[in-house]
C-alpha cells in the first residue's frame, strides 16, 4: 500500500520538531550555546521542509527534470524523488500520449475558396530532458507548426485536390511535423485533418455538378445503346422481304400511338406516317422507301387500322 507524500513529510517535521525540543531543552539546563544554535537550525530544517515541497512521488507514466542553482542535473522518476529547494527546481514531464486539438482556421484555396479546417495531433513524449531544454513549450510549437502547414499546403491546392488529397496531406503534415520533433525529443503518433468546412454555395455548385454530370453519363449510355439497337435493325432489314417490312412498319405504328393505332395514326396520310416510321427506327430505312412500301399494301393498312 503506497504512503501518503503528507503522512511522510508530516512525520519528518515531526522528527525534526522532537529534535528541536529535545536539544533546546538539554542546551538550557547545561548551558550549551552551541546545541541551542543547533537547535534552532533543526527547527528551521523543520519549517523548511514543511513549507517547501522537497519530497515529490511521480506515477509510472511521469519524470521530473531537475534543475540545481539553474544546471540541469538529471532526469528522476517514477517513484519518490528528494528534491532541496531552493538550490533545486523542477519539472514535471507526462509520458502517456497526448491529444492536441487544433482549433478551425481559415485557409483560402488556390482557386480561392474559403475553407474552415481543423485539426488534431497525437503525440507523446521519449526524452524528458529534450522536451524541456530544447523548446519552450512542445505543445504550442507543434499546434503552430501543424497549422502553418495547413496553409501552406492547401494554399497551392485547388478544393478538389483538397477533398481528393486529406490522407496524402496528413501524411506529409505528419513526416514534416517528425523531423522537427525529433529534436524535442518527441515522438509524432499521428496527425489528423478532422473536419474541412465548405460554403454553402460552393457545396451546392458542387452537387449540382454532380448530378449534371450523372445524367451526361446516362444520356451517354443511353446514345450508345440506341446506337447498338439501330445499327442491329439496320442489319436486320437488309434480310426483311416486303411482307416483313410491313409487320415491321404496322409494329413502329403501335409504338407511336401507344396502341391507339386507329384513333391517332390511320388520319395521317402516307407521306406523314412514312416519316414518323422512319424516325422512328433511326432513319435505317428512308421516308421514301417506307413511303413507297406501305402505298403497296394501301388496303389492307387501312382495313387493319379502320
Amino acid at each position: 500500500m503506497a504512503v501518503d507524500k503528507d503522512v511522510i513529510i508530516f512525520g519528518l517535521v515531526l522528527l525534526l520538531l522532537l529534535l528541536f525540543l529535545g536539544g533546546l531543552a538539554y542546551a538550557v539546563v547545561s548551558n550549551n550555546l552551541a546545541l541551542a544554535v543547533a537547535s534552532l537550525l533543526v527547527a528551521a530544517l523543520a519549517y523548511a521542509v514543511w513549507k517547501a515541497d522537497i519530497l515529490l512521488r511521480l506515477k509510472e507514466y511521469e519524470r521530473a527534470v531537475i534543475f540545481r542553482f539553474g544546471r540541469f542535473v538529471g532526469v528522476r522518476g517514477p517513484g519518490w524523488v528528494l528534491i532541496f529547494p531552493p538550490f533545486e527546481e523542477y519539472r514535471i514531464v507526462d509520458l502517456r500520449v497526448q491529444t492536441i486539438d487544433i482549433p478551425k482556421q481559415e485557409v483560402v484555396t488556390k482557386d480561392n475558396i474559403v475553407l474552415m479546417i481543423d485539426a488534431v495531433i497525437y503525440l507523446k513524449v521519449v526524452d524528458p530532458a529534450k522536451a524541456v531544454l530544447t523548446v519552450d513549450d512542445y505543445k504550442e510549437a507543434s499546434t503552430l507548426f501543424v497549422k502553418s502547414s495547413i496553409r501552406d499546403l492547401i494554399g497551392g491546392m485547388t478544393l478538389e485536390d483538397v477533398i481528393g488529397s486529406i490522407e496524402d496531406l496528413n501524411k506529409k503534415i505528419h513526416e514534416e511535423l517528425q523531423k522537427m520533433a525529433k529534436e524535442w525529443g518527441v515522438e509524432v503518433v499521428s496527425v489528423q485533418i478532422k473536419d474541412i468546412d465548405i460554403p454553402e454555395r460552393v457545396r451546392k455548385a458542387m452537387h449540382d455538378m454532380m448530378v449534371a454530370e450523372k445524367e451526361k453519363r446516362a444520356r451517354t449510355e443511353r446514345a450508345m445503346a440506341k446506337k447498338i439497337e439501330l445499327e442491329a435493325i439496320k442489319e436486320a432489314v437488309k434480310d426483311m422481304n416486303d411482307r416483313v417490312l410491313l409487320y415491321f412498319y404496322l409494329e413502329t405504328l403501335k409504338e407511336l400511338a401507344g396502341g391507339r393505332a386507329t384513333k391517332i395514326i390511320y388520319p395521317l396520310d402516307f407521306s406523314t406516317l412514312a416519316k414518323a416510321i422512319s424516325a422512328r427506327i433511326g432513319g435505317v430505312v428512308p421516308p421514301e422507301k417506307v413511303e413507297s412500301d406501305l402505298k403497296k399494301y394501301k388496303d389492307v393498312i387501312e382495313k387493319l387500322l379502320g
